[in-house]
């Protein structure tokens, strides 16, 4: 059932990655359970890949960070960052054929400072997805483009992705879970409103004291 979602779900879908501000800013990720990389190369162009190696497979880029080039750990297989290969060890000395092994492009759009990407060359666009949410942002006073990055986190969730996704989309919980955000906001089911969208859902809270 999962390798039926990842295929019917996430391979279409549009992934959020991370942000890259300066040249040479390299951000890995995931789309669905194929490993991406999302990068901005000197001449200021952004581009996403694949981030897999196209001699055996493995993951080029393990880490954010700035770099030049991106080389796996594996055979120190180097790419420039248009995705083009730069070097393989002993490529001369086999002749080998190197012109057709860059790393594969992937779609690459964004809001603000946020970058996503997409596997799916026929996919609706990220605006269609993003809907009215850059206008309700933008309305409520709050400048994406200004945001600053703070730090990332991840973590792994024991559970069926769809209860950590339904977890996220209801506030039954909060009383007992997020006390100190049920301290600022009135979850009652009276004064708690969820608003479902083709792509995304919306939750109204009042502040409990202004």
């Amino acid at each position: 059932m999962l390798a039926r979602e990842q295929e019917a779900i996430f391979r279409g879908a549009w992934h959020y990655v991370g942000r890259v501000a300066a040249a040479g800013d390299v951000v890995p990720g995931w789309a669905g359970e194929v490993p991406v990389v999302v990068l901005k190369a000197e001449d200021g162009e952004e581009r996403a890949f694949v981030n897999v190696c196209r001699h055996r497979g493995s993951v080029v880029v393990e880490e954010p960070g700035n770099r030049k080039t991106l080389q796996c750990s594996y055979h120190a297989w180097t790419y420039d960052l248009d995705g083009s290969l730069r070097a393989a060890p002993r490529s001369e000395r086999e002749d080998v054929d190197l012109s057709d092994v860059s790393l594969v492009r992937i779609r690459l759009e964004g809001w603000g400072p946020f970058r996503f990407v997409n596997l799916d060359e026929e996919a609706p666009p990220l605006c269609e997805l993003l809907g009215e949410i850059p206008e309700r942002i933008a309305a409520a006073g709050l400048d994406v483009d200004e945001l600053v990055f703070h730090h990332r986190e991840d973590w792994e969730v024991a559970a069926n992705w769809k209860i950590a996704c339904e977890n996220f989309l209801e506030c039954y919980h909060c009383p007992v879970a997020h006390p100190g955000f049920s301290g600022l906001v009135d979850v009652s089911p009276d004064n708690y409103e969820l608003e479902i969208g083709d792509w995304h859902w919306s939750q109204f809270g009042q502040l409990r004291s202004r």
